[in-house]
Order: structure tokens, then sequence, then C-alpha cells
């Protein structure tokens, strides 16, 4: 098995092996001069060292090491939220369907309907992969009209006309009732 490069070379001494972890381990704040002044040897001996045994090129292999085992520790945590917002938002669903199918629409006020229907809109363009938000696409071709289209906007627009709705049926089911 092949050894990492940080790890102690053939012929490289225990002590010079001792100082080079020193160095290693000081991070950004590598200095041959602090491992000599640590160590109680010269700046001479370190340089020497360090040229002999390519401490710069192997503390870069550590550090690079560490980052990519970094990286991988961290999207294996993502991984794991992701699975766990998805559990988390399953079973809120589920409970969220569940209150649905026991709502009457006639117990809701025109605007609790409007909301609904907003959400449910939201929740079908982001579901089918689609933004919920507009974007703006501009560019020096010959188009000289601007349209936007904003489906919220459309849902504000018409919101009277839901509440009117929703206000007849509201009215047609109290004068059904006055009938019998």
């Amino acid at each position: 098995m092949k050894k990492a490069p940080y790890e102690r070379r053939e012929g490289e001494s225990v002590k010079a092996f001792e100082a080079f972890k020193v160095y290693r381990d000081m991070g950004m704040d590598r200095s041959l001069a602090k491992v000599g002044e640590k160590l109680g040897k010269s700046t001479t001996l370190m340089e020497r060292w360090s040229s002999k045994y390519e401490w710069v090129e192997r503390s870069q292999a550590y550090d690079d090491d560490i980052d990519r085992k970094a990286i991988i520790e961290n999207e294996k945590k993502r991984k794991e939220m992701v699975k766990r917002h998805a559990q988390a938002a399953t079973m809120f669903q589920s409970k969220v369907v569940e209150r649905l199918n026991g709502l009457d629409p006639k117990e809701l006020s025109p605007s609790e309907l409007i909301r609904w229907f907003d959400i449910s809109v939201k929740i079908e363009r982001l579901s089918r992969g689609e933004s919920t938000d507009i974007s703006e696409v501009t560019h020096n071709g010959e188009v000289k009209e601007k349209h936007e289209y904003n489906i919220f906007q459309r849902v504000d627009r018409y919101a009277d006309v839901y509440e009117k709705i929703a206000n007849q049926r509201i009215s047609s089911s109290f004068d059904e009732g006055d009938s019998d």
C-alpha cells in the first residue's frame, strides 16, 4: 500500500519527521523559524530538512487531503439533511392532505380560498420544476415589446371574482336551506 506523502519518508530520521509534523500542523502559520524555535533547533537545520524532505509539498498534500475529507464529510451531512427534510416534509404533507380532505370549501372565507389557490399553484409549479418567480431575459434583438406574466398578480387581479363566486355559493347554500 502506497504511503501518503505526509507520512514518514524512508531515510527520514525520527527527529526530522517530528519537526516536519510540527511544521505540517501549523497550518496557515507555517514557518521554518517557528519550528526551529519551538524545537530548540536552528533555522538552518529546519531549512535543510525542509528542502531534503520536501516539507512544503508534503504539507500541501496534507492540506489537500484534509480539505478533501472535509468536503466528503460535508456532502455526507448534506445528504443526511436532505433525507431528514424530505422525510419531515412527507410526513407534514400527509397531515396537511388529511386536514385538507376534511375541509368544507363553504366554510372558507373568500380570502382563505384565494390563499389556498395561491398555495396550490405554487406547489404545482414547483412540483413540475417550474419557478414561482418571474425572471426577465433581455437581449439586443428586434423585439420591441416587453410582456411580463405573473401568476400571482393575476390571482390578485381576479381576487374579487373569486370572492363573488364564493359569496354566491355561500348565499345559495343559505337559500337552499330556507326551502326545507
